[in-house]
């Protein structure tokens, strides 16, 4: 997001604050694709409720996002957390550890995210069978133009292991798709033109 972004953020955030909910609807529509886009490629079935539940935790704790503090960072924070209670319903209790397994795993079968072409399904997939935690810092770089100190924030960790979380999820993703595509050249067309197939995929995502 741009300083100006930021800015009608902070100038929606504070009327909603003094009670109008129409700015608070307006923070909703500006949010809500990333929200979706959060959910879209790691939740097979029940994505408008954790969408929901987001927004209505954010409700709850509005009051607690810090002056200087980028809604959006705050929001994809909040579907953070309702994602892990998701993934705990999914492993019936059992406490996930999102830096080993992946939503391929705890939520298998493909993607319900439909990709105009093969390097779309093959991208999508692969990311799924990535750690959970790795699948998230890619698609918050790709789908959200968050850079890696930025997702550092959201996610609790120091930039520098965030560095190093992005170089291993980039192998990590490479390997995946190694594993499942079709042909070699599937596999080096998607990988050659990651940006650009990540970028049209953002467009698919999130009712954008």
């Amino acid at each position: 997001m741009t300083r100006d972004d930021w800015q009608v953020d902070a100038s929606l955030l504070e009327a909603w604050r003094d009670g109008d909910t129409e700015a608070g609807a307006a923070l909703f529509d500006r949010h809500s694709d990333a929200v979706a886009r959060f959910f879209e490629n790691k939740v097979r079935e029940g994505t408008d409720d954790l969408i929901q539940q987001t927004f209505l935790r954010l409700i709850e704790g509005r009051a607690r996002i810090r002056e200087g503090v980028a809604v959006r960072a705050f929001v994809l924070g909040v579907a953070r957390n309702i994602l892990r209670e998701h993934l705990r319903k999914l492993a019936r209790g059992r406490e996930v550890d999102p830096e080993v397994e992946s939503m391929a795993a705890l939520a298998p079968g493909p993607t319900t995210v439909v990709g105009r072409c093969r390097e779309h399904r093959l991208l999508l997939e692969g990311l799924r069978r990535l750690p959970v935690s790795h699948q998230i810092a890619l698609e918050l770089f790709y789908w959200e133009g968050l850079n890696a100190n930025q997702i550092a924030d959201l996610l609790g960790i120091s930039h520098s292991a965030m560095r190093s979380r992005m170089t291993r999820a980039r192998e990590l993703l490479r390997a995946a798709m190694a594993e499942i595509a079709e042909s070699r050249e599937l596999l080096e067309s998607t990988v050659d033109g990651l940006d650009g197939w990540a970028a049209q995929l953002r467009g698919q995502l999130g009712g954008s």
